[in-house]
Parts: C-alpha cells; structure tokens; sequence
C-alpha cells in the first residue's frame, strides 16, 4: 500500500496520474488524526504534503510543518514498523551558493536561507531517529507541472504558460542567477524507483537535480517558443547560483533524466 500526502499538490497530482497501484490519500489541516493508517505487509508513506514556501514568515506555520510531520511519521510506524518512508526535501533551498564553481554533492554541508529549508531540514535529521527504512530526496526546481493560484516558484512553467498571451509576468532577479531544474516526470520516476528498491542502509539521502541554467538563458530558451510580455527588475538582485550532482541517485537506481529544458 502506498500512503501518500500532498496529493493534490504538482508532485502529487503527477504521481497519482503515472503510478497505476492502489494510493491511499492522506490529508489533514492543522491537526494530524492518529487513526490514518492500516498495518500491511509492505508499505510506503510518501511524503510531500507542505504548508509553508520560500516566502513564509509565520514561525507557528513552520514549526507546525515539522511537528505534523513528526507526528505522521510516528502513527505510520505505529501500524507499519518494516515499513518505509520517502519524503521530499528542498535541495534547491539549501545548496544554493554565491560560489559560482561550488558543487554539492550529499556530502555537502546544508545551509536553508529560509525558513521553509530550515524546517525540511529539520524533518530530515527527524527521520534518521526512526529505526525504518528512510530516503530523502533533497530536490532542486521541479517544472513541467501546472500552474496553481498558489504556487510561488516555478519560473519556467510560469513562462511557459504566459507565452502567447497577454499575460504580463514580472521577474525581480539578478540574470545571471543560475538554478538547476529538474522535470517533474523525472522526478516521479526516481520516486517509482526508491519504492521498488530496498537499499541496504537505513536511512539514505539523494540529492536530486539536473539542468543547471542561468535566468537569462531560461528566458531566452522559452521565448523561442513564442511572445512573452515581462516586467524586469534586477536593481540590486543578488547573483546567486546552485550545482547539484546526482551521481549517487543515478548508481544506486540507474536514474537517468529524460528531459532537458
């Protein structure tokens, strides 16, 4: 039985659509119910369900995050003890450098600069406690999924979807900012693979990235698909850049991306 949180989410609603197994949902607000979980012979909760992002400010939302994920963790165990737990770390918030040449690897030391990195962080050292199997995917930025009203990242598919429309999209950033993105069926498919998979370490940590690329070249790249009307300021944006490795996902699993940008 798979578990999975975060389902109406990029990630998740793209996962439901590919995975032909039977899912389980998990959701909840504020508060996580006790009574969520069944005992199977073989299980996996996945992880991706997230109130906070890059901008949130509000520290009771942060350390609520940490805390419900705690707790799912310890009701899921409760029922399932051989079970395993995947769950979807930022590495794009935590690896991103004013170094240009610096790469990360999963011996990298992490360093959040935000709140919301801080708190995945947390739950990654909160996981390593358990005496489960436990993968944490540290992933860069995700794009080729849909645009909700509330997504706050995701630069390429939001140009992608203004391109030919009178949409105008604003951009504050320094262009030679470089990021790494990596396709979101990419990403579904490593999920797929550390599902199948049991490794021999208890707890293991992948960074997962791909396509590193500045914001100019992001740009110039999807307007050759067509128009786009933008509002550009870069006053005093700071260049920053990121470089992911994702040697070790592709020896353990044989994963190998598909999609370029």
């Amino acid at each position: 039985m798979i578990y999975l949180t975060g389902a109406n989410g990029m990630i998740g609603k793209r996962f439901k659509e590919l995975y032909d197994k039977p899912i389980t949902n998990i959701s909840y607000r504020k508060k996580v119910p006790k009574n969520l979980f069944e005992s199977h012979d073989q299980s996996c909760l996945i992880h991706l369900g997230w109130s906070s992002t890059t901008r949130t400010s509000n520290i009771d939302q942060i350390e609520r995050d940490v805390y419900n994920s705690k707790k799912l963790f310890e009701y899921y165990l409760e029922k399932n003890p051989d079970g395993k737990i995947i769950f979807v770390s930022t590495a794009g918030d935590m690896h991103q450098s004013k170094v240009d040449d610096e790469v990360n690897t999963e011996l990298s030391e992490p360093r959040p600069r935000t709140l919301y990195g801080q708190s995945k962080l947390k739950v990654e050292r909160i996981l390593e406690r358990y005496d489960c199997k436990t993968i944490t995917l540290r992933v860069t930025n995700v794009w080729g999924g849909s645009i909700g009203k509330n997504r706050v990242n995701g630069l390429v598919d939001k140009l992608i979807n203004a391109v030919d429309t009178d949409n105008q999209l604003e951009i504050y950033a320094n262009f030679e900012t470089t990021v790494n993105l990596v396709h979101i069926d990419d990403v579904i498919n490593l999920i797929l693979k550390t599902i199948d998979i049991d490794l021999d370490k208890k707890h293991e940590l992948f960074l997962v990235g791909g396509q590193t690329v500045s914001i100019y070249d992001i740009i110039s790249k999807v307007s050759r698909m067509g128009s786009l009307n933008l509002k550009i300021n870069q006053k005093e944006r700071e260049k920053t850049f990121i470089n992911v490795k994702s040697l070790k996902a592709k020896k353990i699993f044989n994963w190998n991306r598909e999609f370029n940008l």
